[in-house]
């Protein structure tokens, strides 16, 4: 009865997809992490009143890739000695970085949590202007060119945040985890590719991943819309898949050198499994998968929440 879950999984375990991508890939990489690191973070912490008593709570701003203020909660845990490890959070596609009592499962057990809005998006803004932006959402701007496109700086804010959490006295640089769902998880696996310093990361059902199979297979989401975008301008199919290729994790995963836990449900209509195992299987650092056989794009499940926490217990 169950042979038909087991085959559907040895199928993906069985997909290694090509790269996909351009000649400059790896220079375009280097030139914009050094574009970014070269500017000051500019950050600001302030303390909040915040009614839980056993923590300290933190309203943080730092300069991400174009001098965008981003915001973000550093939550701390009331009374600590020595060095904290610290778990860096990213939301999925228009969500936000939520409540700070969200993270109390993590307080409690003596870690440090920075938990981000992605700009344009919680109470993050965006200074970057667009040549490109006609379908009003982000998965969109600056398509047209990788020079301008969005996820370009959502994934150079997103290694600042690490900038961020080192450059505090308490933070334990050599345990430092990015973690998130979706779209933050596939900021997390491209945040961990990018950046040595990650030693865990952990994506729940994670977006950006194996991209043109991924605008083949979906039927929901983000991506969606660049589906509508190209209805309307077929003349920029070629244009709008060659940028891609520069943030799609399909051609970014190899880089990671941290250890890597990955979560795929087999009904999931935004980011299909195949298209996460195309990601799970290039990986070389030490990783493990989670697979959920009737969970689609949602990972509210029980075990998998304390599997969760056990696994950075573990491992961080």
């Amino acid at each position: 009865m169950l042979s038909h879950i087991e085959d559907t999984i040895r199928q993906l375990e069985s997909y290694h997809p090509q790269l996909t991508k351009q000649q400059d890939h790896e220079d375009f990489w280097e030139r914009t992490l050094n574009e970014t690191k070269s500017k000051p973070l500019h950050e600001k912490v302030e303390k909040m009143d915040y009614p839980i008593k056993q923590i300290q709570a933190y309203e943080v701003s730092y300069h991400g890739f174009d001098d965008t203020p981003i915001q973000a909660y550093y939550i701390l845990p009331k009374d600590y000695e020595g060095k904290l490890p610290c778990l860096i959070m990213f939301h999925g596609y228009l969500g936000h970085k939520n409540s700070v009592s969200h993270y109390m499962k993590w307080l409690i057990q003596g870690y440090a949590v920075l938990a981000v809005d992605c700009r344009g998006q919680g109470r993050s803004g965006d200074y970057s202007t667009y040549t490109s932006d006609e379908m009003g959402t982000w998965v969109t701007k600056g398509i047209l060119d990788k020079e301008e496109y969005y996820y370009r700086k959502v994934f150079m804010d997103s290694v600042r945040a690490i900038d961020f959490v080192c450059s505090r006295p308490e933070i334990d640089q050599d345990r430092i985890a990015v973690m998130g769902a979706s779209m933050g998880g596939g900021i997390a696996l491209a945040v961990a590719a990018l950046d040595d310093r990650p030693k865990l990361a952990i994506a729940d059902v994670p977006n950006l991943c194996d991209i043109g199979l991924a605008m083949k297979q979906k039927f929901e989401g983000s991506l969606m819309v660049v589906d509508q975008f190209l209805h309307r301008h077929p003349e920029w199919i070629e244009r709008v898949y060659s940028t891609l290729t520069y943030f799609d994790n399909l051609n970014n995963c190899q880089n990671i050198k941290c250890r890597t836990r990955i979560t795929a449900g087999l009904k999931d209509l935004v980011c299909p499994p195949m298209t996460i195992y195309g990601v799970y299987n290039l990986i070389q650092a030490p990783k493990s998968i989670e697979v959920f056989p009737f969970s689609g794009h949602d990972m509210a499940i029980i075990e998998h929440m304390d599997n969760t926490l056990a696994y950075v217990n573990e491992h961080l």
